[in-house]
């Protein structure tokens, strides 16, 4: 059972990290994307956080993960100089009272070393990597302090700009751990970036932490450990479902539209029809829009983030998939070779996108079978099995792509970084995702089918999608992070 409200659990199942670093390297940024929720200050100055601050990362039962922030260190070789003369009773009084008067954030650095060597299990000792470790010169007297600490330490990659494929990461990583390897109590590097941070690499912070701890904390960290990856997978698992919803409706929402008459297929009195089929367009382009919204905004709240996805979100899908693709070169060289005179008119309206869906009927007879289905199919819709308009199988490929995408951002958006905000993935994702989204393209493909040819009731094609997806993030995953297993 876990203990009662505002009473910490026996010191034997508390496990304490101390998060430190130099001033201003982002600490308290990071300590708000793993809490999941703003603590402390967050600004671009020295000193922000002058004292230790206790906050609980996680509970499990009777167990408790502890995170200590603690103040930034400044002047490290002065601070170095004052941690020593603990050995001299005298001096340490005398030096402490006049640091207390005189220069405050030295005293406050030197009270929270002290707490760090008397209650840390592990230091996390966070880096700004926006330089590379032979240039920042205050890393070697600062782990001189680590040393003087006495526990294991973590060393933690921080502000290291946009996301960058696997190959470079680690080329980084091995940069820091090659200048890193002379101090025996470093015992790994991670990238852990308070803007960018994914919960894979949080699985990767609790792995590399279970070596670390004191035989005596092992047994409740693992328990801790366990309880932190299952919150992750439940997360994980959600937004799956999110997702796998937001394509069935994509798959099954469709607009009636009457069929063309006679006339109308020879390209007589469309006017009418050409406005029923644009409405169509503009009616299932909102819809689309909205959902993308609303299911953007179910992962931000999913993954404790704040803020909402605005509606340049829509406004986002409606460019990408509110007007026509190009129709693809190789139809009008099949159309053009038997098309002449007042044909040839109406195929340059059709490439200007002058026409809208169903206006290639016309076509049926002259261009060895391409008909109204090819060119609508070009301009992203099609008629289902139930006689409406839906997207299209290309068109609900680049559906599934964005959900994707969004997924990706929304997972690596650190609460640091403040409330919700879109901004341009890193390229690598892109490709990425085309490639995972190639080898899934059969599964995508019968998604499709099922709802738009063969009619599949939602809730089963809502059962079929939501393995797809899984397996399509699982898999998106684990190339972005080779070295972690995706267990989900």
């Amino acid at each position: 059972m876990p203990p009662p409200p505002g009473i910490e659990p026996p010191a034997s199942d508390i496990v304490t990290l101390s998060l430190i670093s130099h001033t201003n390297a982002g600490k308290t940024t990071l300590a708000r994307t793993l809490l999941r929720r703003d603590v402390g200050e967050v600004r671009d100055a020295a000193h922000v956080t002058l004292f230790n601050e206790s906050y609980a990362l996680l509970e499990e039962e009777a167990r408790l993960l502890r995170l200590w922030d603690t103040p930034g260190f400044g002047d490290s070789a002065r601070l170095l100089k004052r941690l020593k003369r603990e050995r001299n009773p005298v001096l340490w009084f005398l030096s402490q009272s006049w640091d207390r008067l005189t220069d405050k954030p030295l005293w406050c650095s030197q009270q929270a070393l002290k707490n760090v060597r008397d209650e840390a299990d592990v230091v996390l000792y966070l880096v700004n990597a926006t330089e590379p470790p032979e240039v920042a010169a205050y890393i070697a007297p600062e782990m001189e302090v680590l040393g003087w600490v006495g526990k294991p330490v973590l060393v933690l990659l921080n502000q290291t700009g946009p996301l960058q494929d696997p190959a470079t990461e680690a080329a980084e990583m091995n940069a820091w751990r090659e200048h890193l390897k002379s101090y025996p109590f470093v015992r790994s590097v991670l990238r852990m970036d308070a803007f960018a941070r994914c919960w894979v690499q949080e699985d990767r912070l609790m792995e590399s932490l279970a070596p670390l701890m004191p035989e005596n904390k092992k047994e409740p960290f693992k328990h801790l450990k366990r309880a932190w990856h299952q919150r992750n997978v439940d997360i994980f698992r959600q937004s799956c479902r999110v997702l796998s919803e937001l394509l069935t409706a994509a798959v099954v929402d469709g607009v009636s539209v009457r069929n063309e008459t006679l006339l109308e297929r020879v390209g007589i009195g469309r006017t009418d029809l050409n406005k029923e089929y644009q409405e169509a367009r503009e009616r299932l382009a909102v819809q689309l829009a909205d959902r993308i919204t609303a299911a953007t905004n179910a992962l931000i709240r999913l993954h404790g983030l704040e803020g909402e996805a605005a509606r340049a979100m829509g406004a986002l899908a409606k460019d990408n998939f509110h007007a026509p693709q190009q129709v693809p070169e190789a139809i009008w060289s099949v159309v053009g070779s038997v098309a002449g005179g007042a044909m040839g008119g109406l195929i340059a309206d059709l490439k200007m996108g002058g026409m809208t869906f169903g206006g290639g009927a016309l076509f049926g007879g002259l261009a060895a079978g391409l008909g109204a289905y090819a060119l609508i199919k070009s301009y992203n819709l099609v008629r289902g099995g139930d006689q409406r308009l839906h997207w299209s199988r290309e068109h609900f490929r680049e559906q599934v792509r964005l959900a994707m995408l969004t997924y990706l951002a929304v997972s690596h958006f650190g609460r640091g970084r403040g409330e919700w905000q879109e901004s341009a993935e890193p390229s690598h994702w892109n490709k990425l995702v085309d490639q995972v989204l190639d080898e899934h393209s059969d599964g995508v493909d019968r998604l499709w089918k099922e709802g738009v040819e063969k009619e599949i009731l939602p809730d089963a094609l809502s059962k079929a999608a939501l393995p797809l997806v899984k397996d399509f993030l699982s898999c998106t995953l684990a190339r972005l992070y080779p070295d972690v297993t995706i267990v989900a």
